[in-house]
């Protein structure tokens, strides 16, 4: 496997522990919804440290000082998408934020529907953020990119790796 063939497998395999992480909370919510369940308050916050710690801090960071920059020197093209994403990434944190708040009057009101729209959002948000990176950035990056900016995306990501 080459660098570039690396760092895209690490950078998949992140946004898919996040849509996981996703789709759980979005699955724990509905089942608490239609009865099935008693809201997990502990699952939910230690899903959302997960958001905040490895998308927020770990993901996001490498992606704006690694893969946009080095894109952003290689070419022109689409260079408003990477303003986007940066600022969505930003964006994201602001959102979990506000997701945590929801989830504490859920805890302490009851008020699920807050709670509902604010975690929808939130997950749609995310998973069009990644379908962009993965759809747009990603293609770019394999045509644009050299090898030695592989060597150092893919560096950059290894500490990320798990296997």
């Amino acid at each position: 496997m080459n660098s570039a063939q690396s760092a895209i497998a690490v950078i998949r395999d992140e946004h898919r522990s996040i849509a996981a992480i996703l789709r759980g909370l979005v699955k724990h919510l509905s089942e608490v919804q239609a009865g099935d369940a008693e809201p997990d308050f502990p699952l939910f916050m230690a899903r959302f440290d997960y958001l905040e710690v490895v998308p927020e801090r770990v993901h996001h960071p490498k992606e704006n000082d690694y893969l946009f920059r080095l894109l952003r020197q290689r070419t022109a093209e689409s260079r408003g998408i990477f303003d986007e994403l940066e600022a969505e990434h930003a964006e994201a944190a602001a959102m979990l934020a506000q997701l945590r708040c929801r989830l504490e009057e859920f805890r302490q009101h009851g008020d699920v529907a807050a709670f509902e729209q604010e975690l929808r959002v939130y997950a749609d948000f995310q998973w069009n953020h990644m379908g962009k990176e993965e759809n747009i950035v990603l293609p770019l990056a394999l045509r644009y990119l050299l090898p030695a900016d592989w060597k150092m995306i893919d560096a950059a990501f290894a500490a990320n790796r798990s296997d």
